[in-house]
């Protein structure tokens, strides 16, 4: 395959369910809802960034602790 052969649909793998964006989108429609409930609450103006940070904020924690414990040893 490669310069022989063209890449057809049966030479793809499937994605596993965590790299599905199904699960990520549903999450931050969650987290955008949740913004427009408590934005309306508050009399103003819903913010997708809020929504976003919400939705992210965790995953990217996570990382920031492991890369400074691989930068500490």
């Amino acid at each position: 395959y490669g310069l022989s052969h063209n890449l057809e649909i049966k030479d793809l793998h499937n994605a596993k369910p965590n790299d599905v964006s199904e699960m990520l989108g549903d999450l931050l429609e969650k987290s955008w809802n949740q913004e427009i409930d408590k934005a309306e609450k508050q009399n103003r103006k819903p913010k997708f960034v809020t929504a976003l940070i919400k939705t992210f904020i965790g995953r990217y924690i996570y990382c920031g602790i492991g890369l400074l414990i691989c930068i500490i040893l």
